[in-house]
């Protein structure tokens, strides 16, 4: 029978050689849907299996000792199938021109797999250099902010805006306010921290209360559940998912 890797083993053996990837990056790799990537990080992080880095996920000493376990199984399964396999070669005692076809086969097998993981590391340095360039632009921002003097805060003409709409009203005074912790990023918006705090109050949420929010909670919620921050308990009510 073959070994088949599980969804954890498949999350924690990417963590261990791409440390630092999101969701999406895992997703994108793996082939695992985002909701199944989430929900099983979620566990992990409970158990310390997984800790949260930047906008990604680090294995923790626990978590390397896991996947040290979980691979550690691998080989003995190799090591049988590798000795079925010769003796089944013994007793079958092909031709030469088999042989050398099989080789050719295994060639062009071996450079498409080379070629692939080529292709896929490329993939993932190119996402790396993205986020790079967007945490050194996060970097020039906040050392905008500290060497400039200090002015009065505003405060936002609206509860919930979005993040490109906030930082053109709000223009240098954005990263101030952001670290002064007067407002908060959630996904693609910027929110006012006190809304934001009087919003959770709320949960849990019955589903029928939710046309009794006013619209800038609507759009909170959209972007709150988009974010895995909130989930659907028993068809029932919305719940905060602790992070």
């Amino acid at each position: 029978m073959g070994y088949k890797r599980t969804y954890t083993h498949i999350i924690l053996e990417y963590l261990n050689m791409y440390p630092g990837s999101s969701v999406k990056d895992i997703s994108d790799s793996t082939g695992l849907s985002p909701l199944i990537v989430r929900k099983i990080l979620y566990k992990l992080k409970n158990d310390n299996y997984v800790e949260k880095s930047g906008n990604g996920y680090v294995l923790t000493e626990r978590g390397s000792r896991l996947l040290e376990y979980i691979s550690s199984k691998i080989p003995e399964h190799r090591e049988t199938t590798d000795k079925a396999q010769q003796t089944i070669i013994r007793l079958e005692e092909p031709k030469e021109e088999d042989v050398k076809s099989r080789e050719e086969h295994s060639n062009e097998a071996s450079l498409k797999l080379v070629s692939d993981e080529i292709q896929r590391r490329l993939g993932y340095i190119e996402k790396r250099l993205s986020r790079i360039e967007k945490e050194i632009e996060e970097l020039r921002r906040a050392l905008s902010y500290l060497s400039e003097p200090k002015r009065e805060s505003k405060t936002l003409p609206s509860p919930v805006l979005s993040f490109n709409e906030a930082q053109t009203l709000l223009g240098s005074l954005f990263e101030r306010m952001l670290y002064e912790g007067k407002i908060v990023r959630i996904g693609k918006l910027v929110v006012e921290k006190s809304f934001y705090e009087q919003f959770k109050r709320k949960f849990p949420l019955k589903i029928s209360e939710v046309e009794n929010l006013s619209d800038a909670e609507k759009i909170l919620m959209e972007e709150m559940r988009k974010e895995a921050l909130v989930i659907l308990y028993a068809g029932r009510e919305l719940r905060l998912v602790e992070s």
